[in-house]
């Protein structure tokens, strides 16, 4: 089979390195012919080491590489402008390989798979990611019920009709999905996946260096002031000093962190397994709204493979059923002071039981392991063949 990948986010990405590239090598390497078209940053496309170096990577996969410039001003006019070269980009990408599937990461890129017109012969993979405008709406990108809200829902709700199979990250957005399209394509709850190779436990007998960690970004949809505070209470009782790994270390101080009782900087990509293994829990708090059941955090699945239990606030995802059920990590009811403590209580009874990190490893690569989010993408990749044979 070929297959055209169409994604909105950068291969070069941070985002693109551990979401997109590991997924299509696995695909590759089970004999699907590969086309990525990729919308690439002008400072990271600009890294000429950077760019050879993944370029020769996909090559000797077989994977062809269509980068695209992506442009972020102003804002409607860019986007307007993205869409329509990637329509034109993705027809050609299809004649020039032959490819009877395409697989759309995310919304920007279902929509610019529509406006390519493919025949219908085509299968076209909708892999959805999150509820996009419900996540815009909550980081403030644009308002609720507003015109450009009102445009997107629309947008969503023909991506949503167009999708010959549907990939979500969690058990929760499979229920808002089935509640929106009768009758339901072929499905399937695929969860955001890490490789467990790379990110592995601290030897035994070695003692954490940190308490808690944050790693990722300090966005309108995390809840900055409210991590910094908890980190700030409870990370020396928990086990030292917190650390926080983040594009925007500048946003964490700004919050209070404070080099006292924190670590504040960032970390490349390949540096981060070895700094999640120097914590003892990784944490974060995200903003409560519609589309965070549709979310699927990679720093969880990160912090499970390396032998890390996770602490977070209650309505993320899955996580609600998961943390408890599995033992691998602790959920805060509220952000009341008799709340805090009682998640920090419970997070420092769950840190000394010595089959805690076996157990968190074992769940991470059962349940968010690349080799089973790659066998699941190749599952669904065979049922959309067979329809096209």
């Amino acid at each position: 089979m070929n297959a055209v990948y169409l994604s909105y986010d950068g291969a070069l990405d941070a985002l693109g390195a551990s979401q997109v590239v590991p997924y299509l090598l696995g695909l590759a390497a089970r004999g699907v012919g590969l086309t990525l078209v990729s919308f690439e940053k002008a400072e990271r496309f600009g890294d000429r080491e950077a760019r050879a170096a993944l370029g020769a990577r996909l090559a000797a996969a077989g994977i062809a590489w269509r980068p695209l410039a992506y442009h972020r001003r102003p804002r409607l006019p860019a986007t307007a402008f993205d869409l329509l070269q990637g329509a034109r980009a993705l027809r050609a990408a299809v004649r020039a390989s032959g490819a009877r599937l395409v697989h759309c990461r995310a919304e920007v890129a279902m929509a610019m798979a529509r406006l390519a017109r493919l025949p219908r012969a085509v299968k076209v993979l909708h892999d959805m990611r999150a509820l996009f405008s419900e996540e815009r709406v909550a980081s403030g990108s644009w308002a609720a019920g507003g015109v450009l809200d009102r445009l997107v829902r629309r947008v969503e709700a023909g991506n949503l009709r167009r999708g010959d199979a549907l990939v979500v990250l969690t058990d929760r957005a499979r229920e808002h999905v089935a509640a929106r399209r009768h009758p339901l394509p072929p499905l399937a709850v695929i969860p955001t996946c890490v490789d467990t190779g790379a990110f592995t436990p601290r030897p035994a007998g070695e003692a954490p260096r940190f308490g808690l960690v944050y790693a990722g970004s300090l966005g309108a949809l995390y809840l900055t002031a409210e991590m910094v505070d908890f980190a700030r209470r409870f990370s020396g009782r928990l086990g030292g000093r917190a650390l926080f790994l983040t594009p925007q270390p500048e946003v964490a101080r700004a919050a209070g962190a404070d080099d006292s009782w924190a670590e504040v900087g960032t970390a490349a990509p390949a540096a981060v397994p070895a700094r999640l293994r120097e914590a003892g829990a990784l944490f974060f708090f995200l903003r409560s709204y519609a589309g965070a059941a549709a979310a699927c955090p990679t720093k969880m699945a990160e912090a499970l493979a390396s032998g890390l239990p996770v602490l977070c606030n209650r309505g993320i995802g899955d996580l609600d059923r998961l943390l408890p059920a599995e033992r691998v990590g602790v959920l805060l009811e509220d952000f009341t002071p008799a709340g805090t403590e009682a998640a920090a209580g419970a997070l420092q009874a769950l840190l000394t039981d010595p089959g805690l990190a076996d157990r968190c490893r074992r769940v991470a690569a059962e349940r968010f392991g690349l080799a089973a989010g790659v066998a699941a993408y190749h599952r669904l990749y065979g049922e959309l063949g067979d329809d096209v044979r």
